[in-house]
């Protein structure tokens, strides 16, 4: 069956190109879906509507990414969790822990699968995490997972010497 992607499907194609798949994969997956419209007589004359306006529409996504991308770039996410034995964090860090922490601390709201994590981080440290805000535009972020970072040896002693005060008059 010959169908016009309406997006862009992995593996197969970007929007508005015409290709041709199995009945099946058309009328269970990309139709109902909305990933696709089949390739009748009047869709393929708005074919060439449905191009200036898509491409519009990513040059509009492509600003909007590119924006965020500078917001995002070389910025570390601390995402604290309790840690066990070995380094090992209780539970995992997924896709959906790292989004809720970006949109928080920085205000930016992203979709599941633009977090491009193989599998979700189960121990400390300092993970880097990519991220596809647009399918041109890819930023790279890091994220500390546990504490902070450990303090500078100034702002140690100055810690030690206030606790020391606070517990001799307690």
């Amino acid at each position: 069956m010959k169908v016009i992607l309406t997006e862009d499907v992995e593996k197969l194609g970007a929007p508005h190109e015409v290709v041709e798949v199995a009945d099946g994969y058309a009328r269970n997956f990309l139709l109902p879906r909305s990933l696709a419209v089949p390739a009748t007589k009047s869709a393929m004359s708005n074919l060439e509507n449905m191009k200036r306006v898509g491409e519009r529409r990513q040059t509009r996504m492509r600003g909007a990414a590119e924006t965020q991308a500078q917001q995002l770039t070389g910025k570390t996410l601390v995402m604290p969790a309790r840690i066990g034995s070995a380094g090992r964090i209780y539970g995992s860090i997924g896709s959906a822990d790292i989004i809720s922490q970006i949109k928080s601390e920085l205000g930016i709201e992203l979709e599941r699968k633009q977090v491009l994590l193989p599998e979700p981080i189960r121990t400390t440290g300092l993970h880097p995490v990519s991220l596809a805000l647009h399918r041109d535009v890819k930023v790279e972020l890091t994220v500390q997972v546990g504490d902070a970072p450990a303090a500078t040896p100034d702002e140690a002693t100055a810690d030690a010497s206030t606790d020391g005060s606070a517990a001799a008059n307690g």
